[in-house]
């Protein structure tokens, strides 16, 4: 990135002639210590959010900071993000749509391919990132919260890691493939043949990729369009009642069903059959809700790429910009590589795990040498019984309470949350259990050295314990 933005910079200063009072007679070639204050500045403007960048800088009580001005004057900023590049004008393939940012993307997507092997569950999806501008493959897609903008198509596994980001840049399929189909077989390509099992949505799904699956080893689950070819018409017709399932599996394994919820339901699996299980769940009628077991899987697998995309959103840096590859690089850089990192952490540091917000501010403080803060975590936040010595006393050895994050996990995937039973308590006295059943926050930590493990949150532990 160094060597592109110096090499933007050059070339667009020699084709333009600069006014005497241009900003630009002031810039100079940056090094890799310039950039990484550039990058943690970046981070650091996601976490601390002002409306306007040059606000980071202003000198008005209401924004006074002690961070941005220090790090780096606002016109070195402006100019470094103004010649931000990745790839060489001049040398590039122009024929590529993405040539801006081909070279990159590719060192991106082999890292992230060779630091983790997924497991047996990986599901794939598309995401937008919103962009406005004028550019041939922007798309338009109505049901998404962005409506406009750069997609993605990505890979990941059930605890988000992100695998692989194809960039759609316009017709891509092969001759005889769908869209879909061409995208999730370059997706998942070097992850066959290893029995995994792929989750798709209907975009996706279809007969003719679930049978060259299951010739490269591999399932297929997913929801399906009742418009598909090779789909079987007793299955799309048959009326049910709400509550039941009906499908039909052919010579090769593959079940095509139809399960009614409020609405017709159909899939497509080549490792499920018919059963509907108890989710363990009641309705308000307190009957127990059932569901077929190839729902429940499907949004399990799920999960972890919706994961991905909510872990995306939290402090992201992504700012309003003219350049789409601005734009698609913060994404992919600040947002999606960051997620990786944390937790490919999390998974190495089990007793010290980090939130998005705290990893991202712990390399906010690496890049910008900045002094850390102190991080409490919960699974760190032991007290004694008894009250502290002093002088050369010896702290007593009884035993200490301590709080811990629980590892059980819910239906859907996800870490089990219980009401904090201080909570409970004191909203129950003062206004009653209906109301307590109702304001009482979920929480995943509870009480490890205590014999009945009751669930509670931090604010109470540290109110009525500590």
């Amino acid at each position: 990135m160094v060597l592109e933005t110096n090499k933007n910079a050059e070339q667009y200063l020699k084709s333009i002639r600069l006014s005497r009072s241009s900003r630009f007679h002031s810039w100079k070639l940056i090094v890799l210590e310039d950039m990484t204050k550039f990058i943690g500045l970046l981070l650091w403007m996601g976490v601390v959010k002002y409306p306007n960048i040059a606000d980071y800088w202003s000198k008005a009580e209401r924004y006074e900071n002690s961070v941005a001005p220090k790090i780096m004057s606002r016109n070195k900023f402006e100019l470094i993000l103004r010649f931000w590049h990745f790839a060489d004008n001049e040398t590039s393939d122009k024929s590529d749509r993405l040539y801006k940012i081909r070279n990159i993307l590719d060192k991106i997507n082999f890292n992230f391919e060779h630091l983790l092997t997924p497991g047996e569950i990986i599901a794939v999806d598309e995401s937008m990132i919103p962009f406005r501008g004028r550019l041939k493959f922007r798309q338009y897609i109505p049901s998404k919260r962005h409506k406009y903008g750069v997609k993605l198509f990505k890979i990941c596994d059930v605890n988000g890691f992100t695998y692989k980001i194809i960039i759609y840049e316009g017709k891509q399929s092969i001759s005889g493939q769908s869209l879909g189909e061409t995208i999730l077989l370059s997706l998942c390509e070097k992850y066959l043949e290893k029995g995994r099992t792929v989750v798709t949505d209907n975009f996706y799904t279809s007969v003719p990729l679930a049978k060259q699956f299951l010739k490269k080893k591999t399932h297929l689950v997913g929801t399906l369009r009742k418009n598909r070819r090779y789909l079987p018409k007793e299955v799309i017709t048959k009326k049910i009642k709400k509550g039941e399932i009906f499908g039909k599996e052919d010579d090769n394994g593959i079940v095509v069903s139809k399960f009614k919820d409020k609405r017709d339901i159909f899939l497509l699996s080549t490792r499920h059959k018919l059963d509907i299980i108890d989710t363990g769940k009641q309705s308000r009628k307190k009957e127990s809700i059932l569901k077929p077991d190839v729902i429940l899987f499907y949004n399990a697998g799920k999960a972890g790429i919706d994961l991905s995309d909510q872990l995306a959103s939290y402090s992201t840096p992504v700012r309003k910009s003219i350049r789409w590859y601005h734009k698609v690089m913060t994404e992919i850089l600040l947002n999606t590589s960051v997620i990786n990192a944390q937790i490919m952490y999390n998974m190495k540091h089990y007793d010290s795990k980090m939130n998005v917000k705290q990893f991202r501010e712990s390399l906010i403080d690496k890049m910008l040498n900045l002094r850390p803060t102190s991080r409490k975590l919960a699974q760190q936040m032991t007290v004694p019984n008894t009250p502290k010595s002093t002088g050369n006393q010896r702290r007593s050895a009884a035993p200490k309470h301590k709080i811990e994050e629980t590892e059980e996990k819910c239906p859907r995937n996800r870490k089990l949350r219980k009401r904090c039973s201080e909570c409970y308590k004191i909203i129950s006295q003062e206004k009653g259990f209906r109301e307590a059943l109702n304001k009482t926050k979920k929480v995943t930590t509870f009480f490890s050295t205590c014999p009945s493990k009751p669930f509670i949150c931090l604010s109470c532990f540290s109110d009525h314990i500590v």
